[in-house]
């Protein structure tokens, strides 16, 4: 009886092995043969040039995207000085003109720097004030409500 099951299991085992080398051979073939496909007519020393030529190709396309990168960033610093929020306000604050002839306008770059203008228009006159504005607040001129309204808009 335990020759018996030496035998099975032995066989057993054998029969596995059988399969998974026959599993491991098919997958080997098919790796040769899309291999061969690959590099069909090409010389091993010029397969060689060609993988080496890749390698070069790809460092300087790494070597490009680095300087790109660079160049994006140092163009993002640079907008951040140019006017990006410029916002316009009409309104009435006297009760006896018509209309909303009066308005701010706020003109911003990116960091919240930049001018106010403000006009003031009644029957008798129409003023101007600019203030300057830096970060958001004014400089030399507290702003007021509306102003401060204004510049927290920013093209809202």
């Amino acid at each position: 009886m335990q020759f018996t099951l030496e035998f099975i299991v032995v066989a057993v085992l054998a029969s596995i092995s059988l399969i998974l080398n026959l599993v491991l051979f098919v997958w080997l073939s098919k790796m040769t043969s899309h291999y061969n496909s690959l590099t069909k007519g090409v010389d091993p020393k010029t397969l060689m040039n060609a993988l080496q030529g890749i390698q070069h190709t790809l460092a300087e396309h790494e070597r490009l995207h680095s300087v790109a990168k660079n160049d994006i960033q140092k163009i993002k610093d640079a907008i951040r000085l140019h006017v990006q929020h410029i916002t316009l306000k009409r309104f009435n604050p006297f009760g006896d003109t018509g209309g909303d002839q009066s308005f701010i306008l706020a003109l911003l770059d990116g960091n919240s720097d930049g001018v106010v203008i403000t006009s003031l228009h009644s029957r008798e006159n129409t003023r101007f004030y600019v203030k300057s504005v830096n970060g958001g607040v004014g400089i030399d001129h507290p702003l007021s409500d509306e102003e401060q309204k204004t510049i927290n808009r920013k093209g809202k």
